[in-house]
């Protein structure tokens, strides 16, 4: 995604670069350049009589492997909460973190109407967000960032996924991404903005604790660890126990979202 408009997005395929225009429904309206689906958009726009965004927005980023449809109960929620709600796709298996923070400084700077954007991330969404807001990025003259809600995220690396980033298999099914998330480069990536109010779900999924429990000592380190997800300057922090296997998606998780973007505390 690299342009949305009232949940209508243009997209472009990470391999061949060319442009899709997709609706609500994420069905297909156009296609070629950016120019003609932009053209497309603004014709749809005029038909389907489709309203300008509120000024508050938030962008939902998910986790590796995931997509954007892990966040439809929470784009809900944001819209009941007053807030534009753009739940991103980006290719988090096929580019490392660095070139899907060029694919959201595009997204962000194309933005119209929207004077505050927070975000909402899973997994290495969270990483995602670190870097954006560290780039010196143009969007940042316009667009005021506000509220950032992490799920679950590597902030120190995650033990698993360097054990696996030498493996060619991992690499061939999860991407350049899984190696930017060795802790070793982790901790290199920089802090949020002392001025940026964030705040840090932890969830434990109760079969993932029971089969944990189950397994011997030298197998459990690949588990994530209480302590992975720590950032200094965390205004709040929560741990959530849920059955499901989309915590984004739990709906202790959405109301603890709900509140912080709305208060700045779980």
């Amino acid at each position: 995604d690299i342009y949305v408009y009232q949940k209508w997005r243009i997209q472009r395929n990470c391999i061949t670069k060319h442009y899709r225009l997709l609706d609500n429904w994420d069905i297909r309206r156009a296609g070629g350049s950016f120019e003609q689906c932009s053209r497309a958009l603004t014709r749809c726009a005029e038909i389907f009589q489709l309203t300008p965004p509120k000024t508050k927005a938030v962008v939902l980023l998910h986790e590796l492997a995931g997509n954007k449809n892990q966040f439809n109960q929470m784009v809900k929620m944001a819209e009941s909460a007053g807030f534009s709600a753009i739940a991103v796709n980006y290719p988090s298996t096929r580019k490392e973190l660095r070139a899907h923070v060029r694919q959201l400084e595009l997204l962000l700077n194309s933005l119209e109407y929207v004077k505050e954007v927070s975000f909402i991330t899973a997994g290495i969404g969270g990483l995602l967000v670190r870097l954006l807001l560290a780039a010196d990025s143009q969007w940042k003259k316009k667009i005021k960032t506000g509220r950032i809600v992490q799920i679950d995220p590597p902030n120190r690396g995650f033990r698993l996924w360097e054990r696996l980033s030498d493996s060619k298999i991992a690499a061939l099914f999860l991407g350049p991404s899984i190696k930017s998330c060795d802790s070793h480069k982790v901790v290199k990536i920089p802090r949020f903005p002392d001025t940026t109010e964030f705040g840090i779900i932890n969830t434990h999924n109760r079969i993932a604790d029971m089969l944990k429990d189950s397994l011997p000592d030298r197998w459990r380190i690949f588990f994530p660890q209480i302590g992975d997800s720590f950032l200094p300057g965390a205004k709040d922090m929560i741990d959530i126990k849920t059955w499901k296997t989309n915590p984004a998606a739990d709906d202790k998780t959405i109301r603890a979202c709900k509140n912080f973007l709305l208060n700045g505390k779980f």
